[in-house]
């Protein structure tokens, strides 16, 4: 049985829009280009980042596609689909993405996911990359984790 009814009518065998659809078979869209460039561009300059734009514009989509041009051997992306859980919990993430077992106090926590950061780069010779993807929130006002976490 398939996943849709109309997908059975038409022949196919999986629902031809979904979010596991490759970065190269995307519909080349000049604004999607153009977001693509943007976040390379906060990559490259390991720049703080926003992208913004209606439910449906292709903000997800955009991400993952820029995500899928970078080098893994270079770049270290954590991405965090729905950053609900504070700082604390902000904190916890970049610790276990990068290996290691988060410690318990905040300042120590903290400090760890700094020192984590820095080897990243120091040692590993890669650039981390923080996605915070807000989009399963509805209308209110998200929090700032990624303003918090700079002020760390």
């Amino acid at each position: 049985m398939s996943a849709a009814p109309w997908a059975a009518h038409f022949g196919l065998v999986r629902t031809p829009f979904g979010k596991s659809i490759a970065a190269r078979d995307l519909f080349p869209r000049q604004a999607h280009a153009e977001a693509i460039a943007r976040i390379g561009f906060c990559v490259v300059e390991s720049a703080l980042g926003v992208v913004t734009g209606d439910v449906g514009a292709g903000k997800t989509v955009a991400l993952r596609a820029a995500v899928a041009a970078l080098d893994p051997t270079r770049h270290q992306v954590i991405y965090i689909a729905n950053p609900a859980f504070g700082t604390r919990g902000l904190y916890v993430t970049i610790v276990r993405a990068l290996g290691a077992r988060p410690r318990y106090l905040k300042a120590e926590l903290m400090a760890q996911a700094g020192d984590l950061l820095a080897a990243e780069t120091a040692e590993r010779h890669r650039r981390v990359v923080l996605i915070c993807d807000f989009s399963e929130r509805p209308c209110e006002c998200p929090p700032r984790p990624a303003s918090l976490l700079l002020a760390a």
